[in-house]
């Protein structure tokens, strides 16, 4: 397969002309023109065709776009792979974190490493927990963090993964709520309007589960949000219910601007998990943020 032409060809698409991919190529318009025809020939296929005058993509053309995409995605990662071994103790490190990870315990960490390593590019994608492992088994991250939701991790030599931390999900609501620092059973707290992240978070993964164990029907999410914060703040101002992390809870518990409701006869134990690839596979500086990561665990 002559990958030097499907990239021409990519490139065509993506600009929707020749002479865009020729100026971004450095390559000349009729070279690119000839290479792509040589190629529909070799294969009997046609891949773009003329339409007025404009340059489209036959069916066939489109359906090459997406893997190509992927294919080229995977030849960058790849080349900044080789990038970050030459330039160390320069390049990026490419976080994957849930909401939670984001919002309470990377920020501390990459300003811990930053500080150490201030030529290292670190990028922090929030995103949730099953994305978060998606996107490290498919090298688009370097680290994951995420929570426990039974996604089954890749048994491999090339992956490893580690428990952080051991938490616990609270049910919490605001303060004048009428279930505010009650004792109530599921059935009861599952009774009410709940505000939750979207489907493939943790915590509404969880509690979706709790409630399939205790054989009873799961709440209505009346809110739903894409962040942690969001979900908080919907809280606070008064309506629902909501099931979150205590690394979240507790503090907010503490000053006041939510209560806990206690749920009798709930285990809601929330392991919070880094995954990478293994030590012998790993860029030194990610390596050693892993470190550091693992040494600041108790602080």
């Amino acid at each position: 397969m002559n990958l030097h032409v499907l990239r021409l060809f990519y490139y065509v698409a993506l600009t929707g002309s020749v002479t865009k991919a020729s100026e971004k190529l450095h390559i000349s318009q009729p070279a690119i023109s000839a290479q792509i025809r040589k190629f529909e020939k070799e294969n009997d296929i046609t891949l773009l065709q003329i339409q007025g005058r404009s340059l489209v993509l036959t069916p066939l053309g489109k359906k090459l776009i997406i893997p190509l995409e992927k294919l080229f995605s995977i030849e960058e990662q790849i080349q900044g792979i080789i990038n970050d071994h030459h330039n160390y103790p320069e390049g990026k490190l490419r976080i994957a974190g849930n909401y939670l990870a984001t919002s309470v315990l990377i920020p501390k960490w990459a300003s811990l490493f930053k500080q150490r390593f201030s030529n290292v590019e670190v990028q922090i994608t929030t995103t949730n927990s099953h994305d978060a492992i998606e996107k490290l088994i498919n090298f688009e991250a370097d680290i994951a963090i995420y929570s426990d939701i039974g996604v089954p991790f890749p048994d491999s030599d090339v992956f490893e993964q580690r428990v952080l931390y051991r938490d616990k999900y609270l049910f919490a609501v605001a303060p004048g709520h009428k279930y505010s620092t009650q004792k109530v059973t599921l059935s009861e707290i599952a009774s009410e309007p709940f505000i939750m992240r979207e489907e493939g978070s943790a915590a509404r993964e969880r509690l979706f589960q709790l409630c399939k164990e205790q054989q009873i029907t799961p709440p209505k999410i009346e809110l739903q949000f894409n962040g942690l914060n969001e979900t908080i703040h919907a809280v606070m101002a008064g309506y629902g219910v909501s099931f979150v992390s205590s690394l979240v809870a507790e503090p907010l518990f503490k000053q006041g601007v939510l209560t806990k409701v206690d749920v009798s006869e709930i285990s809601s134990a929330n392991s919070i998990l880094l995954g990478s690839r293994r030590k012998e596979h790993l860029e030194k500086f990610i390596n050693d943020f892993v470190s550091l990561v693992i040494h600041n665990l108790d602080a």
